[in-house]
């Protein structure tokens, strides 16, 4: 069974970036059955509304240049966790979705002047290029060594692992570090 949007927040949604949540939100449960949030009508809405994007008006969703984004940091991310090279396949998705026209702007903040990207159509595209540049950003000035893949085999998250030690083995303690715990007092028990 896969998890409800209150169980998807407790193992992690919602907390690091939203590149994040994208790469996890397709996911398998210790039955082989998929659900993809990208098809779930409540999980959109909450993602836009948690990252501060806005749903373009009247334009439909655009589920196929999510799940293609998707499958590009996914594949960065088995690349990095393995400790293989990125395939150029994962930096071709990225670009193409940081392929947006605009200019930068001179902007008037609340908090003073700021240099900003404005996008010439603020639409689909837009929210796809923010969380690629939430992606790109963190590979090209971040520690992308702290990306881990949850070793859990039945969840298989990705997770930005923040801890000062870097040890960090699964995406939520509370759910899957528990999971293998009980596994393993169970595998000790019958041996």
């Amino acid at each position: 069974m896969a998890l409800s949007p209150s169980q998807f927040r407790a193992k992690g949604h919602g907390k690091t970036a939203p590149w994040v949540d994208l790469a996890n939100s397709e996911e398998w449960d210790t039955y082989g059955e998929r659900k993809d949030w990208l098809e779930d009508p409540s999980w959109l809405p909450f993602f836009l509304q948690h990252w501060g994007f806005l749903a373009p008006a009247g334009k439909p969703f655009p589920a196929g240049k999510f799940r293609a984004l998707r499958s590009a940091v996914r594949l960065a991310c088995e690349a990095i966790f393995a400790e293989r090279k990125i395939p150029a396949e994962a930096f071709e998705g990225l670009n193409h979705a940081l392929d947006l026209r605009g200019t930068q702007q001179m902007l008037q903040h609340p908090d003073g002047l700021r240099l900003q990207f404005v996008p010439s159509n603020a639409g689909w595209d837009w929210v796809l290029a923010q969380i690629a540049l939430s992606f790109a950003n963190l590979l090209a000035g971040g520690d992308k060594s702290r990306i881990k893949i949850c070793l859990n085999q039945d969840c298989r998250w990705i997770f930005y692992d923040a801890t000062k030690a870097r040890t960090r083995r699964w995406c939520s303690d509370k759910v899957c570090g528990n999971r293998d715990r009980v596994r393993r007092a169970r595998a000790r028990r019958a041996g």
